[in-house]
């Protein structure tokens, strides 16, 4: 009978949190190629992409009200710029136990600009193109099926990334990073994957061209790929040359595993 309650208490403090989420909504309308800016202290960012030119953006809160005393939203367009702040109300300590997730939900045109930060949270990117910077101070990022420049980091979550990249810059603080080139991609300069505590793996085409370092603080190292290396081979660290060489590709971790592999 105590399960069966708890498990009825569980369902309705679901319901009762569902019933008093908050959103916020707005509507940005485009001529040219959108530069998106969101900034947040503690939210998830999740954009995605369609046909349509304009952004939709869409803030739902789980326990704080948008306003006075609660969450405020900073916006603003200029031109194909549109910025959003979210700011959190200073409440002090909070003895509710229920969720306080919030999520902000983007939906924009395929290709631009985009630079999304948040402190505490999650970042979600899909089909996107363009340049892209990326950044949480806790929380892991997934970006899939994107073409162009990825910075992405994070202070503490893994980073997993696929798609076609010109350049590439990841580092996590604490966690695995997963990143697949797709072909067609070329190092328009340096990439470099750095984690200070977890495994690497990279996937490449086949046919770029690229020098090659590798090092590991406490792991192993394993290249599927034919290359040419240079200087003494160690266990923790090395150097080589694919298809010829070309600009570098830097792998770091303090403390976990590297593979790089055929993408």
């Amino acid at each position: 009978m105590k399960k069966i309650g708890m498990f009825i208490l569980a369902v309705v403090l679901a319901h009762s949190v569902a019933a008093r989420a908050e959103q916020w909504s707005k509507t940005y309308n485009l001529s040219g190629t959108p530069d998106l800016r969101v900034e947040t202290s503690d939210a998830n960012i999740h954009v995605d992409t369609w046909d349509q030119k304009n952004i939709e953006a869409t803030i739902v809160s789980s326990h704080y009200k948008f306003g006075p005393g609660g969450l405020n939203v900073e916006e603003r367009q200029s031109g194909d710029t549109v910025e959003i702040n979210l700011h959190f109300p200073h409440n002090g300590v909070n003895f509710n136990f229920t969720s306080h997730r919030v999520d902000i939900n983007i939906h924009m045109p395929r290709q631009g600009r985009v630079k999304l930060h948040t402190g505490d949270g999650r970042i979600e990117l899909a089909d996107f193109k363009g340049d892209m910077d990326l950044s949480s101070g806790d929380g892991g990022e997934e970006i899939h099926r994107v073409d162009g420049n990825l910075r992405a980091g994070t202070g503490d979550g893994h980073i997993n990334v696929d798609g076609r990249f010109d350049a590439l810059n990841l580092k996590s603080g604490d966690g695995h990073i997963e990143a697949r080139a797709a072909g067609g991609s070329t190092l328009a300069e340096e990439w470099m994957l750095h984690t200070g505590d977890g495994s690497v793996s990279l996937e490449l085409p086949e046919n770029l061209s690229a020098d090659l370092y590798l090092h590991t603080g406490d792991g192993h190292i394993d290249v599927n790929l034919p290359m040419t290396t240079e200087g003494r081979i160690k266990t923790s660290e090395v150097r080589g040359k694919l298809n010829g060489g070309g600009k570098l590709i830097t792998v770091h971790t303090g403390d976990g595993s590297i593979q790089v592999g055929k993408g």
